[in-house]
This record gives structure tokens, sequence and C-alpha cells, in this order.
């Protein structure tokens, strides 16, 4: 018995899924590759100071400024705890409408792959 594999709509909304997952995967692993560096901020010298975290992207040389409230360890070249976590913080900060783009583009694809694979 052969099995149905829906409309051409639910197929596409399908890829479109998909390429949500793509776009999201891409942009945390732009931050995570980018550039990282902890920086303490003391406008006066006599008040308290802040640590702030910032991260570059890799891809748009966006720097994101995160403000954390605990201690940060060092910021060495691999990955890390601190790197993945923030990382997952600040992903969309600015990049919603790539992301978006990116999303629509790579579900298009794969539906283009599917619907080639399926007539074939």
């Amino acid at each position: 018995m052969k099995t149905k594999t829906g409309s051409p709509a639910l197929r596409f909304v399908r890829s479109v899924a998909a390429g949500v997952i793509i776009s999201m995967l891409f942009f945390y692993g732009v931050h995570v590759l980018g550039k990282w560096s902890v920086e303490e901020y003391r406008p006066d010298p006599e008040t308290t100071g802040t640590i702030l975290l910032k991260n570059t992207c890799a891809v748009f040389g966006h720097t994101h400024i995160l403000r954390p409230n605990t201690a940060i360890g060092s910021i060495g070249e691999g990955i890390n705890g601190t790197r993945l976590s923030g990382s997952f913080m600040n992903f969309t900060d600015g990049h919603i409408p790539a992301m978006a783009a990116l999303a629509v583009l790579s579900g298009t694809l794969i539906f283009i792959i599917r619907n080639r694979k399926k007539s074939s």
C-alpha cells in the first residue's frame, strides 16, 4: 500500500520548518564561533565596576554586550560553557530579519530538492 506524502502546501510548510531549524543553528554557530572578550567597565574609579562580556559575530561583525551577574571563567580559544550560554542569550539580537530570510530561503531550497527527488 502506497503512503500519502501530503499536499504540496503541507510539504512546503514542513520544508520551511526545517529551514527555521537550520537558520537557528546557523545563527547560534555564528555567535559561538565569533570573537569573545571580557572587560571590566568602571566609569568612575570610586564606584563599583561591572563585568562586560562582548561577542562579535563571526560573519556579520555586529558586537553584542552581555552583563552577567556572576563571575566569568577564562575565555580561551576553545568552546566552553560561557560561550555556549552567551550565544544562546544573544543569537537573535539584531538578526531577526536575516534569520527569517535564511529560513525561507533554505526552506524553499529543501522544498525544491524534495519535489525533484519525488518526481524522479
